[in-house]
């Protein structure tokens, strides 16, 4: 069956293509079937910042949960999956067995990177901070396209605390470019964004202290920065607003909300992300949640779909040759953020669901 699909996007000019063998191709003969000619198309929305293997830190892997959210995130829209690591390899080992066209293209980091007493207890990888780069090396041959490095913590007494110095993360990124891999890094402390970015960590996640200088360095080379608003917040609510960290937290999130915006304009691509505050089913809440903290809408909606696509190395103008990914919706998105809840259809390698 020749199915013929017409793109109009918010952003682009309509294209019509047809679905050929799983990618786009130029329109040619009588279509059986035709779609999007009163849609809204984006080549798919994308959570940045995913751990598909539980809905908890303290979970253990589940295979079977791994299966469930991948599959329910391909429903709601989401075409690409940036999954930023776990304990173990459960999301790298489930996703392997399960066909492309019933999940998102997933990019996922393996075991998450940290020090002693530098992250939760008896999660991911330890090492000592001189080891950091063999094992970035190690690790990036296990993940998908990723490394995650956690930069600080919190420690009693003290605050949150650097895990590694510069020096130390600019070997992280030199061995991860080497694998043909990117560095996530976790930072919520006030001095471990600038040095992430000095030593050019590829996405910066959470990034509450980030400065306007640090965000001009980052949009440069078009690096990431996926800020999280919602697991913020959880997290405030969690210490408690008034605690030393809940406040801490607080100025950190009175600053994103300050260079988002500022973000966007140095070309730094501003990324939606979960992180555990639902699954990525639900990442169009965290697109509305920046546009709260100062993304327009098209921003918003850029930052849950294009620019993540954009930022991968993927096309966004569903060029022919291309594999057939898109989600439609009823309504134009950067309208009205709601409507990003509601795709009406989503293609995957050609198949509509």
């Amino acid at each position: 069956m020749r199915v013929r699909v017409t793109l109009r996007s918010p952003f682009a000019d309509p294209v019509t293509r047809d679905i050929v063998d799983g990618v786009w191709m130029d329109p040619s003969g009588s279509p059986d079937l035709h779609l999007g000619g009163d849609s809204w198309a984006l080549p798919g929305l994308c959570d940045a910042h995913a751990h598909l293997a539980g809905v908890r830190l303290d979970d253990a892997g589940d295979p079977a949960g791994v299966v469930k959210r991948a599959r329910a995130a391909l429903e709601a829209g989401l075409t690409l999956i940036l999954d930023k690591g776990w304990r173990d390899m459960t999301t790298i080992e489930a996703v392997s067995g399960l066909p492309e066209v019933e999940r998102p293209e997933i990019e996922a980091a393996a075991r998450l990177i940290s020090v002693e007493g530098g992250y939760y207890p008896d999660f991911g990888l330890v090492v000592e901070p001189e080891q950091l780069s063999g094992s970035v090396a190690t690790e990036a041959e296990r993940g998908v396209g990723w490394v995650k490095v956690v930069g600080d913590w919190p420690r009693k007494g003290r605050g949150p605390v650097a895990n590694f110095d510069m020096s130390q993360l600019a070997g992280a990124v030199a061995a991860a470019t080497e694998a043909g891999s990117k560095v996530a890094i976790h930072t919520m402390a006030p001095e471990v964004p600038s040095m992430a970015v000095a030593a050019g960590v590829h996405s910066i996640e959470h990034g509450l202290f980030l400065s306007e200088d640090d965000l001009g360095d980052l949009g440069q080379r078009g690096g990431m920065w996926v800020p999280t608003i919602s697991r913020v917040e959880e997290t405030i609510g969690h210490l408690g607003p008034d605690s030393s960290g809940g406040r801490l937290l607080a100025e950190g999130l009175d600053n994103v909300r300050s260079l988002l915006a500022l973000g966007v304009e140095a070309g730094v691509h501003v990324l939606a992300g979960t992180d555990l505050v639902g699954t990525p089913a639900d990442v169009a809440s965290e697109a509305r949640k920046l546009a709260e903290c100062g993304l327009t809408n098209d921003q918003a909606v850029q930052a849950v779909g294009g620019s993540a696509f954009k930022a991968t190395g993927r096309s966004v103008d569903f060029a022919p040759g291309e594999p057939a990914n898109a989600v439609l919706f009823p309504a134009d998105p950067t309208e009205d953020l709601g409507v990003l809840d509601a795709p009406s259809a989503v293609i995957r390698l050609g198949v509509i669901l």
